[in-house]
């Protein structure tokens, strides 16, 4: 009489699939027969040293120019279900 595997196992089994399953970028990388790109020639020199041009990033969040609500006068969120309130 063949045993039927648990539950507990299956679970295990279709877990380690789906791992295997995403991680299929990462196995590129094990490829023993794959030739090795070398990097290109230069020197390595960061686009914008001192920040992004026209960007301030200590000022408060400019709003788009079609926005015509006040941030401040927002109002609260209400909550999922209605007001807490009872009557």
């Amino acid at each position: 009489m063949a045993h039927r595997p648990s539950l507990f196992l299956r679970l295990a089994i279709v877990m380690a699939l789906g791992l295997g399953v995403a991680s299929c970028e990462s196995l590129e990388k094990l490829n023993p027969f794959e030739e090795k790109k070398p990097p290109l020639p230069g020197e390595r020199k960061p686009v914008f040293p001192n920040g992004v041009p026209g960007v301030t990033y200590t000022g408060p969040v400019a709003q788009p120019a079609n926005s015509n609500v006040d941030p401040t006068a927002l109002q609260p969120q209400q909550q999922p279900g209605g007001t807490n309130q009872r009557n």
